[in-house]
């Protein structure tokens, strides 16, 4: 009998481990790396046979047997509950942390050109849950599209500026992020670009994170549409 009765599990065998203070990692054959808190009191070992729970590689693992004993298990419905709840937690965090900047958003906004404002504005009327969930990150691309498109003044300048390394683009735009990913800056220049050519395309051009979520999800479309 299949210890749980659950049937969603692979297994393989342990082929490395390495240890840190608070837990350690094991390597499977196949390659995969997974990590095991110390709290679950099983230490793991080079040889046994890890029985993971939850489905293939990429999904939540939900249990873990190590040559047949226990480290730690959830059923489908408690991964569910568990991941629900993380929802919860991080919604909440979300908002507490959008309302503690939403001043600085408003602040922000009034000064962005019209095209920019009408851009942040389309987010806003087709995504009631905008403002709270994305504005950070829109306005932060935003905002550094006009700066850079400002310092820069052509479109041929900020081609050649996005392959220079980072302290020359800082010295040529010093007010240049470094906190961006590489899916902001590349959306900044080309919101840049297209203020600079097309200023009209800042408005129409879907947002900046919604290759990642979905058009309609970030509020590029209508939600009902």
């Amino acid at each position: 009998m299949k210890k749980h009765e659950d049937s969603e599990y692979q297994e393989t065998k342990v082929v490395t481990v390495k240890e840190y203070e608070e837990g350690w990692e094991i390597t499977r054959k196949d390659g995969w790396a997974f990590y095991i808190s110390k709290e679950h009191g099983v230490e793991p070992k080079v040889g046994q046979v890890a029985r993971f729970y939850g489905g293939d590689i990429g999904r939540p693992v939900r249990g873990l047997d190590l040559d047949g004993q226990e480290v730690f298990y959830r059923t489908p419905e408690q991964e569910a509950e568990l991941n629900a709840q993380w929802v919860r937690e991080q919604e909440a965090k979300d908002k507490a942390e959008f309302e503690q900047n939403k001043a600085d958003l408003n602040a922000q906004y009034q000064v962005l050109p019209e095209v920019f404002q009408r851009r942040i504005d389309k987010f806003r009327n087709n995504n009631p849950d905008f403002r709270w969930k994305y504005e950070a990150y829109e306005m932060l691309v935003c905002t550094q599209a006009v700066m850079i498109a400002e310092a820069l003044k052509t479109s041929t300048a900020i081609q050649s500026w996005e392959d220079m390394d980072f302290k020359k683009q800082k010295r040529l735009v010093p007010g240049l992020s470094d906190g961006h990913s590489g899916n902001t800056f590349d959306a900044a220049c080309f919101l840049a670009t297209l203020y600079l050519e097309q200023p009209e395309g800042v408005v129409k051009q879907h947002g900046a994170m919604a290759p990642l979520v979905g058009s309609k999800e970030y509020g590029c479309v209508p939600q009902t549409s």
